[in-house]
């Protein structure tokens, strides 16, 4: 269970200044926001940001001059939630402009990731002059190099890290790009060349804000802008495809793009075997409403055995030696694009650092994730050079291959080597301290309008000092339902028994509205009770 760290702050200032309720004062004062975070809380931009960028104006006219000269351009997307979306905002724009087009999403599995020489010659063979990498691209070296020889152009439009320059005709990449723009997803780059060659499109807007929830990008500047237009344009059922991939008859909110559609593009590309990502992009493209409705039917099928899939390998994993203070475990049952998800409900479970791994032919593969802040990349970088056939990440998470002959001898080296790692000292989340008396129902709508809330910005956990329990009630033995004063009740999922709620002196809670046959009440999303 999460442990939290009371933060007072002193919101006089703010609340005075903004003319904001004390909530919303001592949450801009929490998060210690700059006057520009303040005014992109406080303000809804009613339209995209125009990109003044040079290099993407020259792009929107190499494309335009293919329309003029009848050339087909190519598109190379990729598999996760954020490609995909990518992928459908290229292929969409290019439709519009009636430029001849293809594309193509590689095999997980098969062909791995990104642009890669087989396609590019494919994409010759077929008479295409122009290659658009979107969410990828700038690492394709291999490919970039046949695609010159071949005088195939190539334009990229991705956000990973650059190493070293990319041999291309055109780069589009947010490091490239002024403020606001920076940190946007795959599909927020790509959003850019649509916007300017084709103007405002919900579906376009959309994806991007899906992709952009999907890739966990920092919810400042455009990527704001993009969440909160598109979740906009979903509530107001613009775009049926995310109407048949939503499961919810109330107001559609950042989470749930992120718990409900986020999975299910997810899904397609973790279970290659069963299902094809660049079917997703002609469920995009589809303007058919039975299609569409039944082509997210199968999607929901598809995630719902991910879940199943990765419960089952949960289980297994839980069978086995899970006390080491770095976790790993390994099955030939895992399934490779599910070993992602085990590693991080373990490391979340018992705040370990945890690697799953899976057996092909010849390799054993892995994926790690961290616990309590933990460098998994700097630990990895050095020192396992014989072990690893391929190795790639971040401090939050990495995936790699080892050969079966080396995979015990890995295991030791693992554990030697953090033996002599000082110990991680669990996290303690702050919380923002209030008052009962601030949590009226204007100020926790007040509070609720600063979404998207997510990385950069998440939900505040508040700190309640003064609440006086009315009632309690256990539903189906599953979550507590607790009453207090002030018209202010509270739900909690994973109750600790051990607790006496009655005696309760802090709840540790997120805030939010609920509404019950017309009438609302403030309620809270209980973590935990001192």
């Amino acid at each position: 269970m999460m442990k939290y760290k009371k933060i007072e702050v002193d919101s006089n200032e703010i609340e005075q200044r903004l003319n904001t309720s004390t909530l919303v004062s001592k949450v801009v004062a929490f998060r210690k926001c700059t006057d520009d975070q303040i005014n992109q809380l406080l303000t809804h931009q009613p339209t995209l940001t125009k990109n003044p960028s040079h290099a993407l104006k020259e792009v929107c006219q190499r494309l335009l001059l293919a329309k003029e000269n009848k050339e087909k351009v190519f598109v190379g997307g990729d598999y996760d939630a954020d490609g995909i979306c990518a992928t459908s905002i290229m292929v969409d724009t290019l439709n519009l402009l009636e430029i001849e087009n293809g594309y193509y999403i590689p095999n997980r599995f098969k062909e791995g990731y990104g642009l890669h020489p087989n396609i590019v010659q494919l994409a010759y063979d077929k008479g295409y002059q122009i290659i658009i990498t979107v969410d990828n691209g700038v690492k394709a070296f291999d490919a970039l190099k046949l695609a010159k020889e071949l005088g195939i152009e190539v334009i990229i439009l991705d956000h990973h890290e650059i190493e070293e320059n990319p041999e291309c005709a055109y780069l589009l990449h947010p490091d490239l790009f002024e403020e606001p723009f920076k940190g946007l997803s795959g599909a927020g780059v790509t959003l850019q060349v649509a916007n300017e060659l084709v103007g405002r499109n919900h579906k376009h807007i959309a994806l991007a804000c899906v992709a952009t929830m999907g890739d966990i990008m920092n919810l400042w500047g455009e990527n704001r802008t993009i969440v909160r237009l598109g979740l906009d344009i979903i509530n107001q059922h613009l775009v049926p495809h995310m109407d048949a991939l939503l499961d919810t008859n109330s107001k559609v909110t950042e989470k749930d793009v992120a718990f409900q559609i986020v999975p299910k593009l997810n899904a397609v590309g973790r279970l290659q075997e069963m299902a094809n990502p660049n079917n997703v992009v002609k469920f995009f493209l589809q303007n058919n409403p039975n299609e569409i409705k039944q082509f997210a039917l199968q999607m929901n099928e598809l995630n719902n055995q991910r879940k199943q899939m990765t419960l089952q390998m949960n289980v297994l994993a839980e069978k086995k030696n899970l006390d080491d203070d770095f976790i790993i475990v390994q099955d030939e049952r895992f399934h490779e694009g599910l070993v992602g998800l085990l590693a991080g409900k373990l490391a979340g479970k018992y705040k370990k650092p945890s690697l799953v791994f899976c057996e092909t032919d010849e390799l054993i593969k892995g994926s790690g994730r961290t616990a309590n802040g933990f460098d998994l990349y700097s630990f990895f970088a050095v020192g396992f050079e014989d072990e690893f056939v391929n190795f790639g990440g971040h401090s939050g998470a990495i995936g790699c291959s080892i050969k079966k002959e080396k995979f015990e001898q890995f295991k030791d080296k693992v554990k030697e080597k953090f033996a002599h790692i000082e110990p991680q000292q669990e996290i303690l989340e702050e919380a923002c301290t209030i008052s009962a008396n601030d949590l009226s129902l204007s100020a926790v709508h007040e509070y609720l309008d600063l979404a998207p809330f997510g990385q950069g910005f998440a939900e505040v956990i508040f700190a309640v000092d003064d609440l006086k329990v009315v009632s309690t009630q256990l539903i189906k033995q599953k979550f507590l339902k607790i009453k207090f004063e002030n018209n202010i009740e509270a739900i909690w999922f994973d109750v600790d028994p051990s607790i006496k709620v009655e005696e309760c002196k802090t709840v540790y809670a997120e805030v939010t509205i609920n509404e019950f046959l017309g009438r609302k009440k403030c309620s809270l999303i209980v973590k935990t009770i001192e």
